[in-house]
């Protein structure tokens, strides 16, 4: 019984040690601060893109591959109607890169709903109001849609979109 007690006591003493909350309390803010600076540099990404779109000729095959690079090389597009998600990576986005030859996108508003992030993952909500003109005709249609992204952060710490889904 005496062993008992002294193992019971040691394993109170040694676990009561491991536990130092001055040192969690400043884990869990420095986690915090980090969740809210990656929120700021996700929401970046998602405005640098929508930027490139409007203010780049895409139809450029340099430019069309620079603006690629906000993407992961296995991103999935996924489609509407109930379709299946499409594995772009870079040989997938040939027909992407065909129809920006043909239209323009003009944003005129994109709303930031939702960021979360966490480790090397984050999610974006958003909205927005946009043009899209065909280059041949100049014929203009408004375009309003919600979407949503998943990022991943990769080794060089920087955010990319893995996964997009607009309605």
């Amino acid at each position: 019984m005496k062993k008992l007690f002294t193992i019971l006591t040691l394993s109170t003493v040694l676990f009561s040690c491991n536990t130092n909350p001055k040192k969690d309390k400043e884990t869990k803010n420095t986690t915090e601060k980090l969740t809210k600076i990656d929120s700021v540099d996700v929401k970046q990404v998602v405005l640098s893109m929508h930027d490139a779109v409007m203010t780049n000729d895409l139809s450029d095959s340099l430019t069309f591959n620079q603006w690629t690079d906000f993407f992961t090389s296995d991103f999935l597009y996924m489609q509407s109607e109930g379709k299946p998600a499409i594995k772009m990576g870079k040989i997938g986005f040939k027909d992407m890169r065909e129809a920006f030859k043909s239209i323009k996108i003009s944003y005129d508003e994109i709303i930031i709903d939702y960021v979360d992030s966490s480790c090397d993952l984050a999610y974006v909500s958003y909205h927005y109001k946009a043009i899209a003109t065909t280059i041949k005709t100049n014929e203009s249609k408004d375009i309003s849609s919600s979407a949503l992204l998943i990022l991943k952060k990769n080794d060089a710490a920087e955010w990319k979109i893995a996964y997009l889904v607009f309605n």
